[in-house]
This record gives C-alpha cells, sequence and structure tokens, in this order.
C-alpha cells in the first residue's frame, strides 16, 4: 500500500506541474475558497491510481466530499489533490499532493509530493518517515526561543482573528514564523526537522492524515489545540517536535 499510496501521490503532481502557469478557469467556492481545473485534473489522476490498485478504496477527497465507510476495516483513503490552490492559482510556487489510507481505525500510509522541488515526503506506520530515500527526524531544539514557528491562516474571519491574537503571543517567544499556504507541507517540514511548531484552527481530514502520519514516524507529536489526542476529523490542530508540544500547550494562547 506504501508504494500505491506513492504513486498516486507521484502521478497527481505530475499532472499539477504540466499545468502550472497554464491560462485556466477558477471557480470560487466560498470566502477565500476556491478550485481550478488543475484541482479538478489531478483528483481524477490520484483517485485512478488509487482505484487501480485498491479497487475496494472508500475515498475522501477535498473536491469530491464523502463521509467516512461504516466498516473501519475497508482502506479508507484521504485525498487534497491540489494543497495550496491559492498559490498555484496566482503562479506562487508552494503547493502539494496529499494522499493517506487509514484502516482499522489507524493511519497505515502517508505521502506528500511536492513537485516542483521533486520531495516526496513519505511513511508507513512502524517504517519511519523518509523524504525521498532520505530518513527524517524531527528538530532536537528544545527551547521556544530558538523555534521556528509555521502557521496557515483560517478562511472564516472571526476565526482569523482568533489565529492572529495566538500569533501575537507566540511572536515575542519564539525565533521566526513563516506561513506557506499549503497544509500539508509545513507537516512535513516539521518531520525534517526545518521547522519545530505549526498550528491551524481549521483544517479538513484531506489537509491533515498524511503529514499527521510523516510527523509521528518522524519522532513528533500532534494533538488538538488543548491537548486532547488527535482525531483525523478534528478541526484545530498543533504539531510540534515533541520536545516543546507541552511548553505550548502550557502557554494556553489557543481560544477553541
Amino acid at each position: 500500500m506504501i508504494e500505491l499510496t506513492k504513486r498516486a501521490a507521484l502521478s497527481a503532481g505530475t499532472v499539477l506541474a504540466e499545468m502550472f502557469h497554464r491560462p485556466m478557469n477558477i471557480r470560487v467556492k466560498g470566502e477565500r475558497d476556491i478550485v481550478t481545473e488543475a484541482d479538478i485534473a489531478a483528483e481524477r489522476s490520484v483517485m485512478e491510481a488509487i482505484l487501480a490498485g485498491c479497487p475496494e478504496a472508500w475515498i475522501i477527497s477535498e473536491e469530491t466530499h464523502s463521509q467516512r465507510h461504516a466498516d473501519p476495516e475497508r482502506p479508507t483513503w484521504y485525498i487534497d489533490p491540489l494543497d495550496g490552490t491559492t498559490n498555484y492559482a496566482r503562479g506562487f510556487p508552494g503547493f502539494s499532493v496529499s494522499v493517506a489510507m487509514a484502516q482499522g481505525g489507524l493511519l497505515r500510509t502517508a505521502a506528500v509530493y511536492d513537485p516542483l522541488h521533486k520531495h516526496l515526503f513519505w511513511a508507513e506506520r512502524g517504517g519511519g518517515a523518509w523524504l525521498n530515500d532520505q530518513r527524517l527526524t524531527v528538530s532536537d531544539r528544545s527551547t521556544l526561543a530558538e523555534a521556528m514557528l509555521l502557521l496557515d491562516w483560517p478562511r472564516d474571519q472571526t476565526i482569523r482573528q482568533k489565529s492572529a491574537a495566538a500569533l501575537q503571543r507566540l511572536v515575542p517567544l519564539t525565533d521566526s514564523v513563516r506561513s506557506t499556504g499549503s497544509a500539508a507541507l509545513p507537516l512535513c517540514y516539521l518531520a525534517a526537522g526545518w521547522a519545530d511548531l505549526y498550528y491551524q484552527y481549521t483544517l479538513c481530514p484531506w489537509d491533515v492524515a498524511a503529514g499527521t502520519l510523516i510527523i509521528e514516524e518522524a519522532g513528533g507529536t500532534v494533538s488538538g489545540m488543548d491537548g486532547r489526542p488527535y482525531d483525523v476529523d478534528q478541526p484545530d490542530w498543533l504539531a510540534t517536535n515533541g520536545l516543546l508540544h507541552s511548553a505550548m500547550l502550557a502557554l494556553g494562547v489557543f481560544e477553541l
């Protein structure tokens, strides 16, 4: 299944790379939420790859919504065919494909592919986390003062203000702050040790399923913003290198 997961992500990434910078139709789905022809084409590619290798797959994708299947033993696939659509539509080079498979109540395989940098982040439960053929491990930074903080911005204005309030308190306590516009990528950057902290208030299962497993297999920690054990269906997420998780929670900066 891990080879299928990687193959599906690479397939969609090839589509995105080929269509990047082409003129295309853009449709508005909601506030600060758009979809392009590339989203649809990449979704078609990744779904075809998964169903060819796993005909019994139950697929939950950003562009083709579906509820979780009642049978936990049936392979459930979480797909974001283009994570970072706004970046993509504006020609900003920061987007990815996110694919994960869960079975028996656990995330089993994950792949996040950045086609412009040819970065394939992947993980299999119990098998570690990888960037292409290089093993990943989270950073060993143990103080907030030396930490790089990553975040992405909620679309909803009210929740965005909560995120901004949390950031206002965190900026003086951390070394630096970055925002990528593609939720899957900062999770992988954390797993690679390139950053140390990440939070977001309004993520969907297809945004985080792959990155969550990759972080865990790299030695990091993922939870709700109040420290509760994560569930892929929750909206709020806190991810760290593990060493900084308790310190982040102790600050009490997140309003839920």
